[in-house]
């Protein structure tokens, strides 16, 4: 192995590392966002059912059904802006470091 490969095998060592930690970065966020979601689901699913056993001790039924429908959409609208477009941003880093990968290996064989 001559002192060219002996780089590259190094270059290839410190890619897998990043790749680890950039995965690892990538599941923490995505699991704190989907917690966070459930949890913001289920709290407005809770004043949904409250709501509705007011409207019924009142002898009116409110159609809440609409209403959930917008809170789930705007709720991933507003999350978008943040956890989502930082999941991109590392995935396309990821990506790329993949990319990079291959080619190292290319050229090592």
């Amino acid at each position: 192995m001559g002192h060219g490969a002996e780089e590259i095998k190094a270059i290839l060592e410190k890619i897998w590392d990043l790749h680890d930690k950039l995965s690892d970065a990538i599941y923490s966020i995505s699991r704190t966002h989907f917690l966070n979601s459930v949890k913001a689901l289920r709290k407005h699913h809770n004043n949904i059912n409250k709501k509705k056993q007011f409207n019924l001790q009142n002898d009116a039924v409110e159609d809440t059904s609409r209403a959930e429908f917008v809170f789930v959409k705007d709720f991933r609208v507003d999350d978008d802006n943040s956890a989502i477009q930082e999941l991109k941003n590392l995935n396309a880093i990821r990506t790329a470091l993949e990319n990079l990968e291959d080619q190292l290996e290319f050229f090592h064989i």
